[in-house]
């Protein structure tokens, strides 16, 4: 009996075996529980899609499974959240929106990829001098939670133009989606934070010539009211104490987040307060109540604009300086009752040649205004 028991058992077992091998899955499908750069590349696919969150760690657990599932219903595909070629070729090609089996920015080396902003900063110098796109027609749409190099690409044009602040990482955050908000509405594109085809094209555009804003318009008439009688208005600052001070030796290393800044416009003479939110390769403000944003806005014609307005700028100091700003609200700002929604950037000098690597567009315009006003206020031009 028990001999006819385990003859049973081996049949059983054989055709279970048997059965596995028919059903085994072809060498190159991933599922769940697979590992490595297969993994991370289709993840990478995935999260430019917008159906995988997080950024690509080349695992396949539950999350990415979840993803693949999403994408083969959405797609015609079944549904069983095994990546076999069918489904892999298929996310490849919808996410360079050709059908390469990988998006272009996605062939560089990982040490291209994790290589420092300083090399990365001047992408969009590079895309002008040699004619090419800075996204290689790869337009498939960017958003929170997406990582890689075209993230990395979007982010230094972005700090090129002035919209965005500190170093490109790779990682589509809660900053870079203000930053893209704030190019859509510059350039006249819906405001929704999602850098999709007509995003990144207008940003090649306005990443090749320099320019904020490719289409439509750069300013946006302000909905402030007008300042008070009077408000505003003040001395000059006599020609002889204004000086020529450099950012990095001389302002950056004086100033603390929640100094006051005193800007007065020669243009306009009016005066309005400012006070520093963070010290990069320019400083972070915003202005300090209501009535400065009202003053602010009415030296800039009435309309929030990236325009750049040569001024002259008090220091904590006492000391004066000549410098450049605009009034154009980005990113966030931490004064909630000053009527103005975000913050500005105020320039000072800094040498060309440094500028023109790390910040060629909006930076060398802010230059080139700050030297033009310390020529026309002493007929000295600036050597470096």
């Amino acid at each position: 009996m028990r001999k006819h028991s385990f003859f049973i058992f081996t049949v059983i077992l054989v055709l279970i075996l048997s059965m596995t091998g028919a059903y085994a899955l072809d060498p190159s499908t991933l599922y769940n529980g697979c590992k490595g750069d297969e993994v991370k590349k289709m993840q990478q696919a995935l999260i430019d899609q917008g159906y995988l969150g997080g950024y690509a760690d080349g695992i396949f657990g539950r999350n990415t499974e979840n993803a693949v599932r999403k994408f083969q219903s959405k797609n015609g595909l079944t549904s069983d959240g095994l990546a076999g070629k069918k489904t892999l070729t298929m996310i490849y090609s919808k996410s360079s929106g050709s059908s390469s089996a990988q998006p272009a920015q996605e062939q560089q080396s990982s040490s291209e990829a994790s290589s420092g902003s300083s090399s990365g900063a001047s992408a969009s110098s590079q895309a002008k001098s040699s004619g090419t796109s800075l996204f290689s027609g790869n337009y498939s749409t960017l958003r929170i939670g997406s990582t890689g190099n075209r993230v990395k690409t979007l982010q230094q044009a972005l700090i090129s133009l002035g919209l965005l602040s500190g170093s490109a990482d790779g990682r589509f955050g809660a900053k870079t989606k203000a930053a893209v908000v704030s190019f859509q509405k510059q350039s006249g594109l819906e405001a929704d934070g999602l850098a999709g085809k007509l995003t990144l094209s207008a940003l090649e555009k306005a990443s090749s010539s320099g320019q904020v804003a490719s289409s439509g318009t750069s300013d946006v008439v302000s909905s402030v009211s007008d300042p008070p009688d009077g408000a505003g208005k003040t001395d000059a600052p006599s020609a002889s104490s204004i000086q020529l001070l450099h950012w990095y030796d001389d302002v950056k290393p004086a100033l603390s987040n929640g100094n006051k800044l005193l800007v007065y416009d020669p243009a306009t003479g009016l005066a309005w307060t400012l006070r520093v939110m963070s010290r990069g390769r320019h400083c972070d403000c915003e202005p300090l109540t209501l009535t400065d944003t009202q003053v602010m806005v009415k030296a800039f014609g009435g309309k929030n604009t990236w325009d750049v307005k040569k001024v002259y700028v008090r220091l904590p100091s006492g000391d004066w300086t000549v410098a450049s700003t605009h009034d154009m609200p980005h990113e966030s700002g931490s004064i909630g009752d000053n009527g103005f929604d975000g913050h500005l950037c105020v320039h000072f000098l800094r040498d060309m040649a440094e500028t023109e690597e790390k910040d060629p567009n909006y930076g060398v315009t802010n230059q080139k205004a700050i030297r033009e006003l310390w020529k026309s206020l002493t007929g000295q031009d600036i050597d470096k």
